[in-house]
């Protein structure tokens, strides 16, 4: 009987001990599984918002588009020679109003914190008054635009006389520039 009395005890024993095996694998498998559960909670969620981006994708281009057709008439293009090109603008409506660019200087501003990429043109014209005068109503109205900084008017010649008076216009302008492919 003593014999019997061990076997029992120890088949006893290896049970709870199985039970204990089974209990500490129950709970690892627990954790285990709520872990997996969360993650798998926030890849759905993820993946749910970049469907929803792809879905929207078109739409989005779409707006996009017509951002840029929105802007692009208010910048003036990039590219290497954007400063001599906003130049020649500059000097084309100089021409137009029957002035004379006595002298122009062009920098480029590379855009940065932000902001766009401008050209700064600095530019002496002469001219009768109405020649001026059409010149500034042009600078306004033209697109895309110059934006006038500062400006300053000086009378030639003398102040009466037979021929129309003249003057010198000193400019300060600024040229938004598109930002170039690849470039926020």
């Amino acid at each position: 009987m003593m014999g019997n009395r061990w076997v029992r005890l120890t088949w006893s024993a290896l049970g709870i001990l199985a039970l204990c095996v089974l209990i500490a694998g129950a709970l690892v498998y627990r954790s285990l599984w709520t872990r997996y559960e969360g993650a798998l909670a926030q890849l759905e969620a993820r993946s749910e918002r970049l469907e929803g981006i792809v879905n929207a994708g078109a739409q989005i281009e779409m707006l996009l588009e017509k951002a840029r057709s929105n802007v692009s008439p208010w910048l003036h293009p990039a590219g290497e020679n954007a400063p001599n090109d906003v130049q020649q603008k500059l000097r084309e409506l100089v021409v137009g109003s029957g002035s004379t660019l006595v002298s122009s200087q062009v920098a480029l501003e590379p855009g940065a914190d932000g902001h766009m990429a401008r050209v700064r043109l600095t530019a002496t014209v002469t001219g009768d008054w109405p020649k001026l005068l059409r010149f500034m109503e042009a600078l306004q109205t033209r697109l895309p635009p110059f934006w006038v900084q500062s400006a300053t008017v000086l009378r030639e010649g003398a102040a009466n006389g037979p021929g129309p008076q003249s003057a010198r216009l000193a400019l300060q302008l600024e040229a938004p520039v598109a930002p170039q492919k690849g470039q926020p």
